[in-house]
């Protein structure tokens, strides 16, 4: 498995989302913390789990899934990718089961 200081220098030098992607091998707290001070950001991670949702290997969306469960903080786009794999037979039921609980706790949390 890279560490997190070679996933880092990946994304450094080839901008693209696909070079985070094994960031989603690490406990979520765990890359939070390791991440301070480096140039990957919220803002990366949000659009990486966002890339991992729809990644041909469900394996990361499995990870991703894992991750939001772990307390990553999630917006609309990334719940409507939760219940697309929630409705899609092509995933594992475990896997649609999950997506769909992330989704609906998050769509009672922003309820006003």
């Amino acid at each position: 498995m890279a560490t997190i200081e070679e996933i880092e220098h990946r994304w450094a030098e080839a901008g693209r989302l696909i070079a985070l992607l094994a960031l989603l091998e690490y406990a979520y707290p765990q890359v939070i913390e390791e991440i301070k001070g480096t140039k990957i950001s919220g803002t990366n991670l949000l659009n990486m789990v966002a890339y991992a949702l729809d990644f041909d290997s469900r394996h990361w969306a499995d990870k991703a899934v894992t991750w939001i469960e772990s307390g990553f903080p999630i917006d609309a786009e990334i719940c409507d990718q939760l219940l697309k794999i929630s409705a899609s037979k092509n995933d594992t039921q475990a896997l649609r089961h999950r997506s769909l609980k992330q989704a609906k706790r998050w769509q009672r949390a922003t309820a006003t």
